[in-house]
């Protein structure tokens, strides 16, 4: 992108292809980070060659407006996404089939089902993708029937599911608890749609028996399937045996996640967290000792809020920016509230930017910090919209529940596993969403 750049800066004029491929490359960039802060980046790099398009003058296409739809449901940037559907209805294009189902995607991931359902309802023509984003986005946002109702209306108008439509199917029977309905979902996946489950349906499964504490079924499907399971297999089981206090199998689901993630620094914290919980001080010198051989770097704890426009980010103890006092305040007040209403604070263990040494950790997460200066700079009824560069800890996730209460606001935060959408006290995971 930096050659990319250096070229385009150089063209004496620029055409809308060229713009195009500009705002899609940092799109794509987003994708390929390794990083949440290096995908951070690329999304605020797109928003600004968005702009300085509009400032030249030329007018966006469908191409230009899917793309920085897609990037503003990667930066959880809500009002941007919001300004852009503003732009396709004065333009035109929000008939467009592409245009309408980036649409979808973008509301769903920055936390609105609400307004992705109406997007959805408006659209004069759908595709498989644009049914498939509204069964996802119901799944994720914890609305099951909804979601499955969606499906057998997508049946009855005759079109036909493919292998990611049955994901958000089967997802949506996970956070339900459906058993019944999940496995005749699959059977009817492989035997009426001739569809072989790949390693997402079997996810799917998992998870749902995780949810309900049924390990040993979990495991089993694990143990059956043809290829061997990835590390999102092995972090559901672990969170699930953290929950429901299965450590021994724990255990080996941490260390077989280990050996897929070896360099992942959120991996061995994970692992250290279960040492430490059980008292296993020797496996805890174990880990600390395997995390100095490999030379694994610090954990990257950041979080970002979009407001009016402007993007600012935090990270743990980090001092605010502005409103320093204000703002200390604020969150001393919220942590005091939320202990009188039963919340109790944990404390996990962290490797910090200012940290040589694992130790355990009562620091303010950066997300704490992001969402506490949101509900300084934003009217009552405006939601908080976060997005954080690790997954939440079991403390934050806690702690922002009662926050939702004591405020009566709505918070989103999206981490690198999920979306959370935090309503009067509850979450859309299911209390099922923090690893650390």
């Amino acid at each position: 992108m930096l050659e990319a750049m250096k070229l385009f800066d150089g063209m004496e004029e620029v055409s809308l292809v060229t713009w195009n491929a500009m705002i899609a490359g940092h799109a794509q960039m987003m994708d390929l980070a390794e990083d949440g802060i290096s995908a951070h980046h690329s999304g605020v790099e797109a928003l600004n060659m968005f702009l300085r398009l509009h400032q030249s003058g030329l007018k966006p296409d469908v191409f230009t407006f899917s793309s920085i739809l897609t990037v503003c449901s990667s930066l959880v940037a809500l009002q941007q996404g919001e300004q852009v559907h503003s732009q396709t209805i004065k333009t035109g294009f929000l008939s467009d089939v592409v245009v309408g189902t980036a649409l979808v995607n973008m509301y769903n991931k920055c936390g609105s089902i609400e307004r992705a359902s109406k997007a959805f309802v408006e659209m004069s023509t759908r595709t498989l993708i644009t049914w498939t984003s509204m069964i996802t986005g119901f799944a994720q946002h914890g609305c099951s029937q909804q979601a499955l109702q969606l499906f057998e209306d997508m049946r009855l108008v005759g079109v036909r599911p493919n292998k990611i439509t049955f994901v958000g199917v089967l997802s949506a029977c996970s956070h339900a608890g459906m058993v019944d309905e999940a496995l005749a979902y699959f059977e009817m996946m492989k035997n009426e749609y001739k569809i072989k489950p790949v390693m997402d349906h079997f996810a799917c499964l998992i998870d749902m028996f995780v949810r309900l504490g049924r390990l040993d079924e979990a495991f089993e499907i694990i143990k059956k399937m043809d290829f061997e399971p990835n590390k999102f297999m092995w972090s559901t089981m672990v969170a699930g045996c953290r929950s429901h206090r299965n450590l021994e199998l724990g255990f080996y689901a941490a260390e077989q996640l280990l050996k897929l993630n070896p360099k992942n620094s959120e991996t061995y914290i994970l692992l250290l967290n279960m040492y430490v919980s059980a008292g296993r001080w020797q496996d805890v010198s174990r880990v600390r000792k395997l995390m100095k051989d490999e030379k694994i770097g610090k954990l990257k704890d950041w979080s970002w809020i979009s407001i009016k426009d402007k993007v600012y980010s935090f990270k743990p103890d980090f001092q605010f920016h502005l409103q320093c006092d204000e703002a200390d305040q604020l969150l001393a007040d919220l942590i005091e509230k939320a202990k009188n209403c039963g919340y109790e604070s944990q404390g996990d263990l962290g490797v910090t930017d200012e940290q040589d040494e694992t130790t355990f950790s009562t620091v303010h997460h950066s997300e704490k910090l992001a969402v506490t200066f949101g509900l300084l700079n934003t009217s009552n009824a405006v939601p908080i919209h976060v997005i954080k560069s690790i997954s939440m800890c079991q403390d934050c996730h806690s702690f922002i529940k009662f926050v939702s209460i004591l405020t009566a606001r709505e918070i989103i935060i999206r981490d690198s596993k999920q979306l959370h959408k935090f309503v009067s006290g509850r979450c859309s995971c299911g209390d099922f969403g923090s690893l650390l």
